[in-house]
């Protein structure tokens, strides 16, 4: 039997499914055997094409930019030899979700002959983890992309990291419903990946541990951060500061037997300093130095902020001043046999040649001569790349841990303390917060339950998409302390709060119900004579009383004033 339908494909290919969307087929025409068309032409001149759009005139889809094709069954990308600037090079914005794509080849395919794409969404295409394709990819792709998504796609972290390092301006990356229960990622291994990613969801995911989450606390960029529908069962953020140094090598026979022989050595030459001495004049001079180099930093940051073409020159200047103040040791002079000033070496004192000094003072590891007549301010006063090639200690030590994350939002996760609570007063620019759906404080009421919150969140603003004004933050404050006045578990936002608005009276319930009386019996008196003694409701409003009474004296409500004398 044959059908006026024909069946549709099951998979077609990115070009042939953008051409049954946005091409008209000149096959089918209008009007033919009552389809229902009607055909509308405008009569307008030709498309100017933009300054700079050369093929945006000729190109059959030049017009369009934003083009979505979810749920079209696309299996591959299908690129003619000549690429798509004859069809569609002006796309900004693509839309290939819910299609049957499973390889990287054919994504990537898409992306590199659409070099205008800015937004892309590959969601819930089970795509192939193929890391290797993706940093052997010939030609460069993505190049303007700014957000993509990559919900459901079961991308590992690997994949991840690789577009990470061949998307420069990616700035929004969804991950959400990938079954992650680790985040693989570790910016010390891959620092040239998501360095410019301010916004990251993952949301419903199987992530538990907020050390996963941890491992993303030094992504330079990184604004928002959305954990929704994970199982998150704490919000603690780890202190790295609290490492102590108890815990020394142990002594072995090997390191006895080196400081006996620089015992042997010291005694051979009086003049010298052995390598342990040495090592704790060191440690003494490092002790008297104090360099705080996060004051270097400070003030490293203030220059540049105030920097402008003219003081260019000046920039050395002033950091190097500043390091010479924190790092030159004080004067420590050792006299000669003769009394004169000597030199302060790490090694046997013995007489050498200019020569075999510098050599000494280039030799890697080896320990530098500083004359007392200025060596070491020359040194300092050496160029920038002598600077900073020097030791420096681990710039990671010196940064805060999600130190540009101003929004957080962890609804409907398993946090149930408030020491995870509180522990969100850790993030220096955190002012927006979506916390909704957890285990804390369930049994009490939504309006109570926000006025706890804002008061254990003294940095939020902006609170499950409400502003906080301060106001609110004052009585959030006080309901907070009357709150845990009663109970032993207090958090530890309730002694803060404490010395900062002192004991507080309980608040008395006052039952404004209790003796209300909806009617009540008044005499109208009119003249100096009582016109009607009559049972009113109390809820009636003034302006229905004044009619009443008009209506009894037969005057007109503008001329009526009624007076009230208490009996």
């Amino acid at each position: 039997m044959g059908s006026q339908h024909q069946r549709k494909p099951t998979a077609r290919s990115f070009v042939q499914a953008l051409r049954d969307k946005y091409c008209l087929d000149p096959d089918e025409g209008f009007g033919d055997g009552g389809t229902g068309f009607v055909q509308i032409m405008f009569a307008t001149g030709p498309r100017t094409p933009r300054k700079g759009d050369k093929t945006g005139g000729k190109a059959e889809l030049g017009h369009l930019k934003t083009a979505v094709l979810d749920h079209s069954r696309i299996t591959h990308a299908g690129i003619p030899p000549a690429g798509l600037a004859e069809l569609c090079p002006n796309i900004t914005d693509l839309d290939l979700s819910t299609n049957l794509l499973s390889s990287w080849r054919e994504a990537l395919a898409v992306l590199t002959v659409l070099p205008k794409v800015k937004s892309v969404s590959f969601s819930f295409n089970r795509l192939h983890s193929d890391v290797n394709l993706i940093d052997t990819w010939a030609e460069p792709f993505g190049q303007r992309l700014e957000h993509v998504m990559l919900n459901g796609t079961g991308a590992s972290w690997d994949v991840i990291k690789a577009l990470g390092r061949h998307l420069p301006h990616l700035k929004e990356l969804h991950l959400c419903k990938n079954d992650y229960e680790t985040i693989d990622f570790d910016d010390t291994v891959d620092p040239a990946a998501l360095t410019k990613l301010e916004i990251l969801t993952l949301s419903e995911n199987h992530i538990r541990s907020w050390q996963e989450v941890w491992k993303l606390r030094y992504l330079p960029s990184l604004q928002s951060l959305i954990l929704s529908g994970n199982p998150l069962e704490d919000l603690v953020i780890a202190d790295e500061s609290n490492k102590t140094a108890d815990d020394k090598p142990p002594e072995t026979v090997s390191t006895r037997e080196g400081q006996e022989q620089s015992h042997e050595t010291s005694r051979d030459f009086p003049g010298s300093l052995t390598s342990s001495e040495a090592e704790s004049q060191s440690e003494d001079d490092a002790t008297d130095i104090k360099v705080d180099y996060s004051e270097i930093q400070d003030l490293v940051r203030d220059v540049l902020g105030n920097v402008t073409r003219s003081s260019l020159e000046n920039l050395k200047k002033c950091v190097l001043e500043e390091y010479r103040s924190k790092c030159t040791p004080k004067d420590t002079q050792t006299e000669s046999k003769d009394g004169r000033p000597g030199e302060i070496t790490g090694q046997t004192a013995v007489d050498q040649p200019d020569n075999s000094r510098k050599d000494t003072d280039q030799s890697d590891g080896s320990a530098q001569t500083y004359d007392q007549s200025g060596t070491g301010n020359q040194i300092l006063g050496q160029s920038e790349g002598d600077l900073l090639s020097r030791p420096r200690p681990d710039e990671r030590a010196c940064m805060t841990p999600f130190a540009q994350l101003k929004s957080l939002s962890v609804s409907d996760t398993s946090v149930c303390s408030w020491r995870d609570l509180e522990a969100l007063q850790n993030f220096s620019k955190l002012d927006t917060l979506r916390v909704q759906g957890i285990p804390l404080l369930q049994d009490v009421s939504p309006e109570d339950r926000r006025q706890l919150f804002i008061a254990s969140l003294p940095t939020i603003t902006k609170l499950n998409g409400s502003r906080v004004a301060d106001s609110e933050r004052e009585k959030a404050e006080r309901f907070f302390l009357r709150h845990f006045a009663d109970k032993e578990d207090q958090p530890a936002t309730y002694r803060l709060l404490k010395e900062k608005h002192g004991e507080l009276s309980p608040v008395r319930q006052v039952d404004i119900r209790r003796g209300f009386n909806p009617w009540a019996e008044v005499r109208l008196v009119y003249g100096g004579r009582t016109v009607e003694e009559a049972t009113l409701r109390t809820n009636q409003t003034i302006g229905k009383l004044k009619d009443y009474c008009a209506h009894l004296v037969k005057q007109h409500p503008s001329r009526v004033r009624l007076y009230h004398v208490a009996r």
